[in-house]
């Protein structure tokens, strides 16, 4: 059955809060775990941090039998293949995605890292065409004011623009710190309520395995373009709940 893939984004026009980190880690537990086709587009010019990763990564397997090991254990147990990556400018995006459709991979859902402006050429008609956004919020005052502008963009440029397909934008915490004051939480929760956005339940907490790639030391797996996540880390790091919540938001079962 052609079933219309789900397409979304994580996104923020301010850097450092992890927007594909959380890609990778959100197609792999997806794909790897929960066994849904997965097509990641690395749209993010000139930076095409995903599409490095998964180069750094090939290159680090071709030396290692560890992990050809764990690959072919992973697709022994999954049936899985490695979730495609195209990699493209993004005014080339919708007719390099019908390509690969085309060529017979139906992805159920559809990640897209973008760049972090959305003056960039092609961006505005990627967003339009998405049915969610999710935005990584840290309670910093530089990245809420810049992190709730952008929502704010999204919200009344997108989705309450009956001609596009957003259906909504999705704020979350994360680099939750256990040491910080739970009012502080509170009140920036306060101000996003006030301003009428949606704010998702599942809270990031900071790890720092969220940098960790594969590594030629055959230390445990976080994120990676070729192998699932741990699933202790998965779910430690509220992973596996924050997917749970985006398929509930996506209706995608």
């Amino acid at each position: 059955m052609n079933i219309t893939p789900a397409s979304i984004a994580v996104c923020n026009q301010k850097g450092g809060v992890g927007k594909s980190t959380f890609t990778v880690l959100l197609a792999s537990y997806l794909h790897y775990i929960v066994g849904h086709d997965v097509l990641v587009v690395d749209c993010d010019y000139p930076q095409w941090s995903i599409h490095a990763q998964r180069e750094r990564e090939l290159a680090v397997v071709e030396h290692s039998d560890y992990y050809k090991l764990m690959m072919v254990r992973q697709f022994k147990a999954t049936g899985r293949k490695l979730w495609p990556l195209l990699k493209c400018m993004p005014p080339e995006v919708p007719e390099e995605v019908e390509r690969i459709r085309q060529n017979g991979y139906l992805p159920r859902i559809i990640l897209y890292d973008l760049p972090g402006t959305v003056n960039t050429g092609g961006v505005i008609r990627i967003l339009s065409s998405l049915d969610a956004v999710f935005i990584p919020l840290k309670a910093d005052k530089l990245v809420m004011e810049s992190s709730l502008t952008f929502a704010r963009g999204i919200e009344h440029g997108f989705v309450q623009d009956k001609d596009t397909s957003l259906q909504a934008a999705h704020l979350f915490w994360t680099m939750i710190d256990r040491r910080e004051r739970t009012p502080l939480y509170d009140q920036y929760e306060a101000i996003i309520r006030k301003l009428g956005l949606s704010l998702m339940a599942t809270h990031v907490p900071y790890r720092s395995k969220f940098n960790k790639e594969l590594l030629p030391d055959g230390t445990g797996i976080c994120r990676s373009t070729l192998l699932a996540p741990e699933r202790a880390f998965a779910r430690e790091a509220q992973i596996e709940a924050q997917a749970a919540e985006i398929l509930e938001i996506l209706k995608v079962r």
